[in-house]
């Protein structure tokens, strides 16, 4: 090959080995290969994050497995009747009614026995008796209508003049269902012991 025809050669070689250099560094610099096609900046796009096994923290909390304790529940307030027994009290079926003191002072709970779906009811508040010997607890007759044929308890309320829960036993008298002797609380924030009416004979 003459010299001449190298010379004429030496330009183009040159060119070509130029653009052969820049597009290897177009290339490096966007993260792909040579003849890929690609010669834009933007990066491959990643594969999504696989979802966390944890919950969200907004997510709300599941159901506990374990029940809500029922020590320390709230007593009744005055004129609220609630179905079952005051708390840690034992019940009986030789008598129609009883009462015995709340854990809020000035309040006696009363229970009577009868259709839970009619129960018979003790107004929300009591008063002394005219010799101011015995607290009478008025009595609400159950509506009439079909009712079921159980024989269940239900806890009323009663709100008492404050010198009847003075620390001592104090007679009350449960409408016409009968008289107890309420004895007092064994300690204070408990409920007293429940006093039955005689069962009649």
């Amino acid at each position: 090959m003459t010299d001449r025809t190298l010379r004429a050669l030496r330009g183009p070689l040159l060119a070509g080995a130029v653009a052969a250099l820049a597009v290897l560094v177009t290339a490096c610099a966007s993260g792909g290969s040579p003849g890929s096609g690609s010669t834009s900046g933007s990066p491959a796009p990643s594969s999504p994050a696989a979802p966390s096994s944890s919950p969200s923290p907004s997510s709300p909390a599941g159901p506990s497995s374990s029940p809500a304790p029922s020590d320390g529940a709230a007593a009744p307030e005055p004129g609220e009747h609630v179905r079952g027994l005051p708390d840690g009290a034992e019940g009986t079926f030789d008598s129609p009614a009883g009462a015995a003191w709340s854990p809020t002072p000035g309040v006696l709970l009363v229970v009577t026995y009868g259709s839970s779906s009619c129960p018979r009811v003790a107004e929300a508040e009591a008063a002394w008796d005219d010799a101011h010997e015995a607290v009478v607890v008025g009595m609400v007759e159950p509506d009439p209508g079909p009712c079921t044929m159980d024989y269940a308890p239900t806890t009323s309320a009663v709100a008492v003049p404050s010198d009847a829960d003075a620390g001592t036993p104090v007679t009350v008298r449960l409408g016409d269902l009968g008289e107890v002797e309420v004895r007092p609380r064994a300690k204070d924030a408990t409920a007293g012991p429940v006093a039955w009416v005689p069962a009649a004979g």
